[in-house]
C-alpha cells in the first residue's frame, strides 16, 4: 500500500534527511527572504503552506545566519492619506494637502471621517491574544489570556523613544502630496480638528479590541505615559474594588486610592507581562536568572522591605465557635480607609450585577482617577459606551478582577452569573487564579470553586493558546516566588517580559498588588519583585501548591495528569525534532532551578511534598521524555543531537556533577531523595500482574497504572524489610474514590502522611527559626531511604499521626485538603500566631460534591 502523502506536502521532501530539507528549501528562502524582502515570520507561514515544513523561528534565524543571507534596504510602503495627515498631527504638525500642484478639497474627507466617527464599537478581547509560534509574533504576550481591562497593572510600560524628525512628509500616494503649509493660522482647521477627533476615537477601538501593542505605537511618549497611568489607575480600582467588595469604601475614588501619594518617575523604562507595550527585551537565550536587588539608595529608603516571615491559612472542618453577627455599621460613619479592621458592612447585599456595574460606570465618571479624561489620548466616552454595550465581555474582565483580587464570595456570585454563557476562548480562568495564588487568605479556595461550579471547563480550559497547562502553571508559581528566574526560562516566547504575571501577589501573604510596598515599587520604575524579597520554596507556598494539584487531580472530571507540559520547550538544532517534557520531568527541573537561582537555605522539601502529591495523584514515573540536558541547562550549540529518552529518575541523575558540586549539603541531600522516592514508586508502577485495565483520562497514557487501584494491608509489599511496619489502616476503603496510586509499597505512604503532617503543623515563626521542623530532618530521611528503605522522621517513627491509608492520606479527611485533627496523634503545631493565620473552611462534603457532579 502506498504511503498517504500529507496535504500541501511535496513528494520530492518526502524521507528527505532535516538537514538536506534546507539546502533544497535555500532558493525558496532566500527568494522570499531576501528577493521580495517579506518578513520572516510571512517567510516561515509560506513555507509551510506551500512545503509543508513546520519548525520554528529559531531554526530559521540559525540557517539564515549560517547562509550569511542579507535583506536588501526596506523600501517606504504606501499610507492611506488619513494616516499621514494623522501621523503629522501627532507631531503637532499642521498638513497642506495638494494634488497636481492644485489645493485638495477635504470635504470628502470629512465627511468620511464623520461617518467612521459614527461607527459603534464593542469590547472584543482577543484580537490582539497571545500564539504559540514566536515566528508570528511582533508584541507584547500576556500569560493568561488576553483582556482589555484586567491585563494592565503597572502604571507605565518599557517605553522606546519614538519621536519623529521634524521634517516635512512627502506622501508616496500618487499625485497627493502633504506638506507644512508656509504660515499656518492660530486655530486648527475643520480638517485637523476631525483628524485629531478622529485619531482618538481611532485609539479607543484599537484599545477595546485589546491591540494594545498598536495603540501603544500610535503615541508619543508623554502619551504613553498618560495613557497606562491611566489604565493603571483603573486597574487597582477595579482589583481594590472587587478585593473588598460588600465591606468598606463602596466608591474607590483617587483620594481614597491615594494616587497623589506615589509620585512617578517617568523617565525609568520598565518592563511587565501585563502592561501592553512593554518592549524592552532579554536575550532569547537567557537562561541566567537575573539580579534585580534594589540598588538606588532612594528607592531603598522609599520602600518599606516586607518581612521574611510568612502568613499562612488553616483549613478546618466546623468552625471553632459560633460567631453572632454585629449589626452593620452605617458607611456614611467615620473610619479609617487604611485600616480594615474599621470597615463596616455595606447595608443590603450586592450581586455581581452591580460590580460589573460599578466598573462600567467609574469609566464614564472618572472618579477613580486623577488624570483628567481631557489630557488623554483615546476618547473615554467611546470606551464606556463600549463597555456599556458589552455586558458579557464586562462580566469576563468582573470574573478576572474577583479571581485577581481571591474574594471568593464574588468569584461565586460572578460564576453563577456567567454559567449560562461561560467562554473561555481567550480566558483562562485556572490559569489566572494560580497566578495570583495566596496561601494566606484563600490557599486553594479559588481553584475549587472555578472547578466545581465548571467542571467540564477544567477539561477544555485545561491547556492555554500557549500550550502552557494548569500544572504547568503551578510550576511557574514556584519558580517566580522563589527564584530570580525570568519569564524566558520557562519559554522563549517570554523573551521580551521581565516579570511574570501575578509577582504583586506573593503566595505566602507578604504583599499584595495593593501594598505600600509594591505600590512604591511600581512609582519609582521597578517592575519586577526584587530577589532579596524572596525567601526559599517554604511551606505555606508548598502546602498551596499540593492542594492545588490535589484540587485538579482529584476529582473524577480531572484532566489526564500525565499530559505533556509547555514548559522548557526545546528543538534539536541539529535534526529539528521537538523536545517536550512530562509533568514529573518538569517537577525535576524546576527542583533544578531552586537549587541553581533559588533563595538561601533552600532544601527541596517543597519539591519533595509536590512530587509525592503529584504520584498519589497518578503521575507516571515509568514515562520517559526526548530530553537534551544541555539544551536543559543553556548548552544548545552543540554539533550533534544531544537528546535521549530518559524518565524522571534517570533526568535526576544525569544532572552533571559539576553542577551539584556548587549546591549545598542540603540541596544535595533534598535532591538524593527525589531520586530515591522516583525509584520507589517506579518499582511498584513494575509490577505488571497489578495493572488493571486501561481507563485513562484523555487515551494519552497506556503505560502503568491507567486506572485507580486499591491494596489492602496483607496485599503491601515490605520493599524487601519485613521489620519495618508503618502505621497502616487496613485498606484504603474511606469512599469509594479513595484510589491508590502508590502499590503495595509502605514506603511512599508513611512519607506522604508525613510531609501532609509536616505541612500542617510547622512555620518558622521568627527569623533564625528553621525552615523544617525537628519532626522532620531530611539527612535522617536520605540516610534510611538509602541503608533500610524506612522513613526516619519522628513523624513516623514516634508515632506522632494518626493511621494513615495505603495511598498516604488519611481516613476520612478531605480530599486534596486534610486538616490538623485528621492527622496529628496529640497536638504538637506551632500555628498559635493568630494575626498571621487566616482559618479557611474545608467543605465536608467536597468529595460528595466530586461525586455529584
Amino acid at each position: 500500500m502506498e504511503p498517504l502523502i500529507p496535504q500541501g506536502f511535496p513528494p520530492s521532501l518526502l524521507g528527505v534527511p532535516f538537514d538536506q530539507k534546507w539546502e533544497l528549501l535555500k532558493p525558496t528562502i532566500e527568494r522570499l527572504y531576501v528577493q521580495e524582502n517579506r518578513s520572516l515570520s510571512d517567510v516561515i507561514k509560506a513555507i509551510k503552506d506551500q512545503h509543508g515544513f513546520d519548525t520554528v523561528e529559531s531554526q530559521y534565524k540559525y540557517r539564515i545566519k549560517k547562509w550569511k543571507l542579507k535583506k536588501n534596504t526596506s523600501t517606504s510602503k504606501k499610507a492611506a492619506l488619513y494616516q499621514v495627515i494623522q501621523t503629522r498631527a501627532q507631531l503637532g504638525k499642521p498638513s497642506a494637502i495638494s494634488r497636481a500642484g492644485q489645493e485638495f478639497d477635504t470635504k470628502n474627507l470629512r465627511r468620511y471621517l464623520k461617518t467612521e466617527r459614527r461607527r459603534a464599537i464593542t469590547l472584543q478581547p482577543g484580537i490582539g491574544g497571545a500564539v504559540r509560534d514566536a515566528s508570528s509574533f511582533s508584541g507584547h504576550i500576556t500569560q493568561t489570556g488576553n483582556r482589555i481591562f484586567m491585563n494592565w497593572n503597572m502604571p507605565y510600560g518599557a517605553m522606546r523613544s519614538s519621536a519623529a524628525r521634524a521634517v516635512d512628509h512627502v506622501s508616496p500616494l500618487s499625485d497627493i502630496v502633504v506638506t507644512t503649509p508656509p504660515s499656518p493660522n492660530g486655530a486648527p482647521s475643520p480638517m485637523a480638528v476631525a483628524v485629531k477627533e478622529m485619531t482618538a476615537i481611532d485609539r479607543a477601538r484599537l484599545f477595546v479590541q485589546g491591540r494594545h501593542m498598536e495603540l501603544l505605537k500610535s503615541m508619543e511618549k508623554p502619551q504613553r505615559v498618560t495613557m497606562s497611568t491611566w489604565m493603571y489607575q483603573y486597574w487597582l480600582f477595579a482589583f481594590k474594588t472587587a478585593k473588598h467588595w460588600g465591606r468598606g469604601p463602596q466608591d474607590w475614588t483617587a483620594g481614597l486610592l491615594g494616587f497623589d501619594d506615589y509620585h512617578q518617575r517617568t523617565m525609568i523604562s520598565i518592563s511587565s507581562p501585563n502592561t501592553p507595550g512593554a518592549i524592552a527585551g532579554t536575550p532569547a537565550s537567557q537562561q541566567t536568572p537575573r539580579n534585580d536587588e534594589i540598588t538606588d539608595p532612594a528607592l531603598v529608603s522609599a520602600v518599606n522591605m516586607p518581612s521574611s516571615l510568612c502568613r499562612w491559612s488553616i483549613h478546618y472542618a466546623q468552625p471553632y465557635y459560633e460567631s453572632v453577627p454585629s449589626p452593620p455599621r452605617s458607611p456614611s460613619g467615620n473610619f479609617n480607609p487604611n485600616d480594615e479592621e474599621s470597615w463596616p458592612l455595606w447595608p443590603g447585599s450586592r450581586d455581581s450585577k452591580d460590580f460589573t456595574e460599578k466598573l462600567s460606570d467609574s469609566l464614564e465618571t472618572n472618579n477613580f482617577s486623577n488624570v483628567r479624561p481631557d489630557d488623554l489620548p483615546i476618547a473615554v466616552d467611546h470606551v464606556a459606551r463600549a463597555a456599556r454595550g458589552s455586558p458579557k465581555e464586562l462580566l469576563e474582565e468582573a470574573l478576572g478582577f474577583s479571581i485577581m483580587s481571591r474574594n471568593v464570595s464574588l468569584v461565586e456570585e460572578i460564576l453563577d452569573e456567567a454559567r449560562k454563557h461561560f467562554n473561555g476562548a481567550r480566558f483562562y480562568p485556572f490559569h489566572l487564579a494560580v497566578s495570583y495564588l495566596d496561601g494566606s487568605k484563600t490557599c486553594c479556595n479559588v481553584l475549587e470553586l472555578l472547578g466545581q461550579s465548571h467542571p467540564r471547563s477544567l477539561r477544555k480550559l485545561y491547556v492555554n493558546d500557549l500550550g502552557h497547562t494548569v500544572l504547568d502553571q503551578l510550576m511557574i508559581a514556584i519558580l517566580k516566588a522563589h527564584t530570580s528566574c525570568l519569564p524566558s526560562v520557562v519559554d522563549v516566547i517570554f523573551k521580551k517580559e521581565k516579570r511574570f504575571e501575578g509577582e504583586d501577589v506573593d503566595i505566602c501573604g507578604r504583599w499584595d498588588a495593593d501594598s505600600d510596598c509594591i505600590r512604591t515599587l511600581l512609582a519609582n520604575g521597578t517592575s519586577g519583585i526584587p530577589f532579596e524579597w524572596k525567601h526559599m520554596f517554604c511551606h505555606t507556598s508548598a502546602q498551596t501548591i499540593c492542594h492545588c494539584i490535589g484540587t485538579v487531580f482529584g476529582p473524577h472530571w480531572a484532566p489526564n495528569i500525565n499530559a505533556p507540559s509547555g514548559l522548557f520547550l526545546r528543538r534539536c538544532l541539529h535534526c529539528g525534532l521537538k523536545l517536550q517534557l512530562l509533568p514529573l520531568h518538569t517537577l525535576v527541573l524546576v527542583g533544578l532551578y531552586l537549587s541553581r537561582s533559588g533563595c538561601k537555605n533552600e532544601t527541596l522539601f517543597g519539591i519533595l511534598a509536590c512530587l509525592l502529591c503529584l504520584l498519589s495523584n497518578g503521575a507516571n514515573p515509568l514515562l520517559k521524555a526526548t530530553i537534551s540536558v544541555p539544551a536543559l541547562l543553556g548548552n544548545e550549540e552543540v554539533n550533534e543531537c544531544s537528546h535521549e529518552e530518559l524518565d524522571p529518575a534517570e533526568f535526576v541523575e544525569r544532572v552533571p556533577a559539576s553542577l551539584k558540586l556548587m549546591w549545598s549539603r542540603e540541596k544535595s541531600t533534598g535532591w538524593r531523595v527525589i531520586c530515591n522516592v522516583l525509584r520507589h514508586s517506579q518499582a511498584e508502577w513494575k509490577f505488571k500482574h497489578s495493572r488493571p485495565q486501561s481507563t485513562s483520562n484523555e487515551g494519552e497514557c497506556d503505560d502503568g497504572f491507567d486506572s485507580f487501584i486499591r491494596y489492602s494491608e496483607d496485599e503491601m509489599s515490605t520493599d524487601g524489610e519485613e521489620s519495618y511496619e508503618p502505621h497502616l489502616p487496613t485498606d484504603c476503603s474511606s469512599s469509594e474514590t479513595h484510589y491508590n496510586f502508590f502499590g503495595r509499597s509502605k514506603v511512599l505512604p508513611s512519607l506522604w502522611a508525613a510531609v501532609q503532617t509536616e505541612l500542617l503543623t510547622y512555620r518558622r515563626l521568627e527569623e533564625g527559626d528553621e525552615w523544617i521542623s525537628q519532626n522532620f530532618n531530611m539527612r535522617t530521611l536520605s540516610e534510611g531511604l538509602i541503608s533500610s528503605g524506612k522513613v526516619d522522621v519522628a513523624l513516623v517513627q514516634g508515632d506522632m499521626m494518626k493511621p494513615f491509608c495505603g495511598c498516604g492520606n488519611f481516613p476520612g479527611a478531605a480530599p486534596a485538603c486534610p486538616i490538623v485533627d485528621d492527622a496529628v496523634a496529640y497536638y504538637f503545631s506551632n500555628l498559635e500566631d493568630w494575626n498571621r493565620t487566616t482559618f479557611l473552611g474545608t467543605p465536608s462534603h467536597r468529595e460528595d460534591t466530586w461525586q455529584d457532579l
